[in-house]
């Protein structure tokens, strides 16, 4: 049972922010098909480090700089190759199948593959005994691995919808990805080639860490917004649908048996049926997001705290407390708190959709 619940602990973030992606679409995908997609996403760890590898020791050698390192490190070995193979499979596999049939799959399917990719890099880094290392990825690289796939996939949504453009479309959600990874990686590495370097690291390399911060939020923003209107797009769309049919009943019935439907009776009976949708309770957005953030905090944490014991009951078992006293450990700060968190989170995702579509 431990094992079991170990092996979950150290994918907690990407569940989490997976549940998250799946919950906002109005018509949730087949869990068939997303599965398929996380493994994609995967596997797609391999070409990554063949065209990776070779590139990481090109740079190695030939960058004398630390910021030039670290900038051609950032884009050149991580953000073009990675997100290049998270596009084959949003565009190559995803966009092509028949489950993909409106805009708001591009966002789910985009996160998804983002996410399998991100959660066999931080499971990497957790097995490598970086656990401390690995709890931060889960608050930071991994989200946004998550948000930066989304948005690359809503760019794969709009073209596969379009009329013209399309490959405009997919290659400018590409390079808008590599932009956000790379500059999010960019001082993250820059600073790891100081120490590599046996370097102290000086206060403008240190001070870059704010424009890493900056990106994550931006591309949080960002995806928030974009999936919160495609979200919206759809119950519109649903609401509308209603109205439609109720009025083309009723013009039926009038005009004895011919359907006559104009447009001004569907906006009226649309208008009519939005009115009627009692509004979300004071305050419901900013709470759910609350619940979201410290659910997703506390999830995360009492998971990979788990993981940690797990670990140390592995590599080192001689030193490990009594049996008694781990497993307490184990209750109250890995199970409780993924628990708690895990019922904080779903609480607030059950007040975003009970949230209105904007008009």
């Amino acid at each position: 049972m431990i094992a079991l619940f170990t092996a979950l602990s150290a994918v907690v973030p990407s569940a989490l922010l997976l549940w998250y992606f799946r919950s906002r679409d109005v018509h949730p995908e087949p869990g068939a098909t997303l599965l398929k997609t996380f493994l994609l996403g995967v596997l797609i760890v391999v070409p990554v480090l063949v065209v990776a590898l070779p590139v990481a020791h090109a740079i190695d050698g030939a960058a004398g700089d630390p910021y030039v390192q670290g900038a051609l490190d950032a884009f050149l070995t991580a953000a073009f190759p990675e997100e290049l193979f998270k596009l084959v499979v949003i565009a190559g596999y995803c966009a092509r199948h028949k489950d993909f049939d409106e805009p708001m799959d591009g966002v789910v399917y985009g996160a998804v593959a983002s996410l399998g990719f991100a959660t066999l890099e931080n499971v990497l880094y957790v097995s490598d005994g970086g656990i401390g290392l690995a709890l931060v990825r889960a608050l930071t690289a991994v989200p946004g691995h998550a948000m930066s796939g989304a948005i690359m996939g809503y760019f794969v949504g709009q073209a596969k919808f379009a009329s013209s453009g399309r490959s405009a479309r997919i290659v400018a959600g590409y390079f808008v990805a590599v932009a956000l990874h790379g500059l999010y990686d960019f001082p993250l590495i820059t600073m790891k080639v100081f120490h590599d370097r046996h370097e102290e690291v000086p206060g403008a390399a240190a001070a870059l860490v704010l424009l890493a911060l900056a990106t994550l939020v931006l591309e949080w923003v960002w995806a928030v917004r974009l999936t919160k209107r495609l979200r919206a797009e759809q119950q519109r769309g649903l609401a509308f649908a209603a109205a439609v049919s109720v009025t083309a009943t009723g013009d039926a019935a009038t005009a004895g048996g011919g359907l006559v439907v104009s447009a001004s009776s569907q906006q009226a009976a649309w208008v009519v049926a939005a009115a009627a949708a009692p509004p979300p309770p004071a305050g419901s957005s900013a709470l759910a997001w609350f619940l979201l953030v410290v659910g997703g905090l506390l999830g995360s944490a009492g998971g990979l705290l788990a993981l940690t014991l797990a670990l140390g009951l592995v590599v080192s078992p001689d030193d490990a407390p009594p049996p008694g006293t781990v497993a307490l450990a184990f209750v109250l700060f890995g199970a409780l708190p993924l628990a708690l968190g895990l019922l904080l989170f779903s609480r607030g995702l059950g007040r975003l959709r009970a949230a209105r579509p904007p008009s």
